[in-house]
């Protein structure tokens, strides 16, 4: 079970702890039941000895329960802020476009299937109790009658057998719910963030919950149903296989005469004690079955390692000279596939060349490929061919982390984080007044202990303070993608004749995706693409 060597790598001696504790609680749990079983045989009933070993055990039991308990805690809290911090780090150092490819699938995996790896974790100290309970009491019950113990263990193994068998089913429908569980959080997705375009259009509203979530929903139940059916059938036929098993010893007893119905009906005693941990045990077998499909789905993510988060080779170049490109594009080619459209989309080859300082406009229509080209630019696709050069440096996996760290884009999608604690707080207090201010915002935000004072904006507004943040960034090379699409004629004023001037004059190199024809004339370069190939120089 590869939920054990999770547990064991994160921290061993609290897992010998847990799994100690809650072993020695199952064999208290066995003494005090022995305890109980023998004053109720016992022709003299000695209190004094009967209270002093009960209270012993049952004290022993609250104290080793809890115990167990506090430690699995201790233990899932561990594990659970790990997978969480070690899946954020593998996202975070993937490669872009395998997280862009898979994004729907990962924000399910960072809730639904770290609660569920959670949840099993927390019912361990029950099942180890509960084992410890069984073995404990099955070595009582041999002792006690060996012959009746043997048709004991006879009918447990035809239950784990059972058991074990409906196992793969339980993993059959415990996967397909999950795949389908995906499917339905891209549609809540939607649900969420398209509420604007869904509430302005009845027919849509009803179509997106009849036509899309309803159907999934549905699929999602079923396997989920057909998931917990298996459970449940499952546990009611173990219990069924014990009820047929006692009823045929009963039958074979009074045929054979072995032992008396009397002491049988002693003996049945134990045997229901062993009940409900058992029960408890075959239940957990279930639960690992979901926690394999969560971790498998966690290792399927279809995220890739970026190697370039590895390399520290830095990409500065002290022979490069002012008079030389800054950026240069040399055959690039890259082929975008988007997954949603089932087709691709090729861009290249491409010969480019950007200088230090220069204000270039990408420009183009839409679906003529900017946005992808601007991605190569910024390092966040690598080039399917051709190569990328920084002053004369070839980028490459070795250094594609530092090329990638000269720029700062703001994207038409771009998040905006309230917190702001990767800049440095002199850049923070020395311009971000002025930035708020310039960009009219000063009655709406601030920025106070690293952070914005709030993010209730409207979306122009966002955008706002999208551009405040990778300006305070204080990078070399600037990449804006639309940011004037949905601004009004104002705030675009501001952005051309204001803003692009203010980063130009400190020498920054400036790349500005746009439609605005009326402010060409400011730009040092235009850089047209028509179905992803540059048409102009």
């Amino acid at each position: 079970m590869r939920i054990i060597g999770i547990l064991i790598r994160s921290s061993l001696p609290l897992f010998l702890i847990a799994s100690f504790a809650s072993v020695l609680t199952g064999l208290s749990s066995t003494m005090v039941i022995k305890t109980i079983h023998q004053a109720v045989q016992s022709n003299e009933f000695d209190q004094q000895s009967f209270i002093l070993r009960f209270v012993s055990f049952w004290i022993s039991y609250g104290a080793l329960s809890f115990l167990a308990s506090y430690t699995v805690a201790l233990l899932s809290k561990q594990v659970i802020h790990k997978l969480r911090v070690d899946l954020s780090a593998k996202i975070l150092n993937s490669t872009f476009d395998s997280i862009e490819f898979n994004q729907s699938k990962l924000l399910p995996i960072l809730t639904e299937d770290i609660k569920t790896i959670a949840y099993s974790i927390d019912r361990l100290p029950s099942v180890t109790t509960g084992l410890a309970t069984v073995i404990g009491i099955l070595a009582y019950m041999v002792w006690y009658s060996p012959i009746l113990s043997v048709s004991t263990v006879i009918l447990f193994m035809l239950v784990f057998l059972f058991t074990k068998v409906s196992l793969p089913y339980v993993r059959k429908y415990a996967y397909q719910s999950r795949d389908y569980l995906n499917i339905l959080f891209e549609k809540f997705e939607g649900l969420i963030y398209g509420i604007k375009e869904l509430s302005l259009n009845k027919e849509f509203k009803q179509s997106y919950l009849n036509d899309q979530i309803v159907p999934v929903s549905k699929m999602q139940n079923k396997y989920y149903l057909k998931e917990n059916i298996v459970t449940s059938i499952t546990n009611r036929s173990t219990d069924m296989i014990l009820l047929l098993g006692m009823g045929i010893l009963i039958l074979l007893i009074n045929h054979f005469g072995f032992v008396t119905l009397t002491f049988f009906g002693e003996y049945l005693t134990l045997v229901l004690f062993t009940l409900a941990p058992l029960a408890t045990a075959a239940g957990f077998l279930s639960s690992i079955k979901r926690i394999d499909a969560s971790l498998a789905h966690i290792d399927k993510a279809g995220i890739e390692m970026d190697l370039s988060q590895s390399g520290e080779e830095d990409i500065e170049n002290q022979n490069w000279s002012s008079s030389d490109s800054l950026i240069k594009l040399e055959k690039v080619k890259h082929v975008y596939y988007h997954s949603e459209e089932d087709q691709s989309f090729e861009i290249g080859p491409v010969n480019l060349n950007i200088n230090k300082g220069e204000m270039v406009f990408l420009v183009g229509g839409n679906g003529s490929g900017k946005t992808t080209l601007a991605k190569i630019i910024l390092g966040l696709y690598p080039p399917g061919d051709g190569e990328i050069c920084y002053r004369n440096k070839l980028v490459n996996e070795r250094n594609r982390a530092f090329y990638r760290s000269r720029f700062s884009a703001v994207f038409t999608d771009s998040f905006v984080f309230e917190e702001l604690l990767h800049i440095d707080e002199k850049q923070i207090e020395e311009r971000s007044e002025f930035l708020i201010e310039l960009l009219e915002l000063s009655k709406k935000v601030q920025i106070v202990d690293g952070k914005f004072t709030t993010k209730r904006l409207s979306d122009g507004q966002k955008k706002r303070l999208s551009l405040i943040v990778s300006i305070l960034e204080d990078k070399e090379v600037y990449l804006f993608d639309e940011w004037a699409a949905n601004q009004d004629p104002h705030f675009k004023d501001i952005f051309y004749n204001k803003v692009l001037a203010y980063l130009k004059k400190q020498g920054k190199t400036l790349i500005v995706i746009t439609h605005d024809d009326r402010y060409f004339s400011l730009a040092d370069k235009i850089i047209k693409l028509q179905d992803g190939q540059v048409k102009e120089n």
